[in-house]
């Protein structure tokens, strides 16, 4: 019994050595603790806002939030300081008036402050979704009477980051291919002349076919002359007619009168 008890206690002892060791160290059980606290010292996740809160928060609200985790398709949001509500998705469809590719293309990181609108909540799920494109970011006040059915107003985020310009297309007429010293007919194995003569007969069927048309406008004007022609033609023969009835019809009177 003696050596029973003398060996737990050796066994005891030693245990306690090794874990004070542990805790004295950098590495072991507590090597989780010690990373924890040195991301915090570093300025790492470990500075993200706590969040207790477990409510859910009311469709159309409004609330000052904070940025407290980016993802590729969007960025989780605190609402308040945390201790009502839980965090929300603001999805990167909901951050302007473009779709962007991630949320730092809106100039959203961790730890940034935007006003923020609940657009809908799922009650099952526990969950609801934001979007900042509806609230003036300066004031917090709703742009939105139409509850996010009408047109995008300007809410004064200027994080956005500018998207390049498109480059100017290419021309594409064989005319402006010839001219400029950037002359394609070496890249694409065409002689110039062989062009010039695709231009030429590029520029002879433009002519025919206006000519054409010219030709056809010109018949349909012709008749339209001769139409207005035999009007005017036949309203003059009307006009000779209604004289002519009125002189008569003056006659008669006149000769009623002496009789």
């Amino acid at each position: 019994m003696v050596g029973t008890s003398s060996g737990l206690g050796g066994f005891m002892s030693g245990a306690s050595i090794r874990f004070s060791k542990m805790k004295s160290g950098t590495g072991g059980a507590d090597a989780w603790r010690d990373g924890l606290a040195k991301a915090y010292q570093s300025g790492g996740d470990a500075k993200r806002p706590r969040t207790s809160g477990m409510q859910l928060p009311k469709v159309n609200s409004i609330h000052i939030a904070t940025v407290v985790c980016t993802k590729e398709f969007g960025a989780f949001c605190q609402l308040g300081d945390g201790d009502t509500f839980k965090d929300g998705m603001l999805h990167v469809s909901h951050m302007g008036e473009t779709r962007f590719e991630c949320p730092e293309d809106a100039g959203l990181k961790v730890g940034t402050k935007i006003w923020v609108k609940v657009t809908e909540v799922k009650d099952d799920a526990m969950k609801y979704s934001l979007d900042m494109r509806y609230v003036d970011q300066k004031d917090g006040k709703d742009l939105d009477p139409y509850q996010t059915k009408g047109r995008l107003p300007d809410n004064h985020w200027q994080g956005a980051k500018p998207k390049l310009a498109a480059p100017a297309p290419a021309a594409t007429s064989a005319t402006s291919a010839l001219t400029g010293d950037s002359f394609q007919a070496a890249a694409s194995g065409v002689k110039r002349r062989d062009l010039e003569e695709m231009v030429g007969s590029e520029d002879d069927e433009e002519s025919s076919e206006d000519s054409d048309e010219r030709e056809k406008v010109s018949k349909k004007l012709k008749k339209a002359k001769k139409k207005l022609e035999k009007a005017r033609k036949k309203a003059e023969k009307v006009k000779k007619k209604l004289e002519k009835k009125g002189k008569k019809d003056k006659k008669e009177k006149v000769g009623s009168g002496s009789s």
